[in-house]
C-alpha cells in the first residue's frame, strides 16, 4: 500500500505529536516521581525534624538557616534504633522541585556522632517557587527505605556594601 503525499504528511505529524507527548510525560515524571513528597512532609527550613519509620528513627538537619540558593547547604542525617545510632547502607539524598531543576543526587559521607552528611548547592527556580523536597534513600536491615522532607530555599543574601553574592 502506497500513501499519498497528504497521508504521509498526516502520518508524520501524528508521529511528531506522539513523540512530543512522550517527552512531556517523561519530563513530568522526572519532576514529580511516583511517591513524591506530600504537602505534609516535615519542613526543615526552620527546625530539624525526626522521621519515625517504626523500627528506626531518622533525624534530619539542614544548615545554615535560612537555606540559601547558590550557596553550600549542609544536609545531615542520623539514624537511631532504641536510642543508639545505626548504619544506613547506600544512603543517597535526592533533591527535587515540582519542575525539573537538574540532577541533584548526593552520596552521604560519615561524620562525627553517627551522622551522615552532604553539601549541596541548589539554584533558584526561574518560576519564583522556593519549595524543594529531599528524599533520603537507604537500606536498613536488608530493606530499601526512604524518608522525605521539604524545605524552602531563600535567595542569596547581600551584606551592605558587599560587591556580590555570599
Amino acid at each position: 500500500m502506497r500513501l499519498s503525499r497528504g497521508q504521509q504528511t498526516a502520518l508524520g505529524l501524528a508521529v511528531a505529536a506522539a513523540l512530543a507527548a512522550a517527552a512531556l510525560a517523561v519530563r513530568q515524571r522526572q519532576a514529580a516521581p511516583a511517591g513524591a513528597p506530600a504537602a505534609d512532609a516535615p519542613d526543615v527550613s526552620r527546625a530539624d525534624a525526626t522521621l519515625d519509620l517504626g523500627d528506626v528513627r531518622v533525624a534530619v538537619s539542614a544548615s545554615p538557616r535560612p537555606l540559601l540558593a547558590f550557596a553550600r547547604n549542609r544536609f545531615r542525617f542520623r539514624a537511631e534504633r532504641d536510642g543508639a545510632p545505626v548504619v544506613l547502607d547506600g544512603a543517597v539524598l535526592s533533591l527535587t522541585m515540582t519542575m525539573p531543576m537538574g540532577d541533584h543526587r548526593h552520596a552521604l559521607v560519615p561524620a562525627k556522632g553517627g551522622w551522615l552528611e552532604t553539601e549541596a548547592v541548589l539554584p533558584l527556580c526561574p518560576s519564583g517557587r522556593r519549595r524543594w523536597f529531599g528524599t533520603l534513600d537507604f537500606t536498613f536491615a536488608g530493606t530499601a527505605r526512604s524518608v522525605r522532607f521539604a524545605f524552602d530555599l531563600s535567595p542569596p543574601t547581600r551584606e551592605p556594601g558587599a560587591p556580590g553574592r555570599q
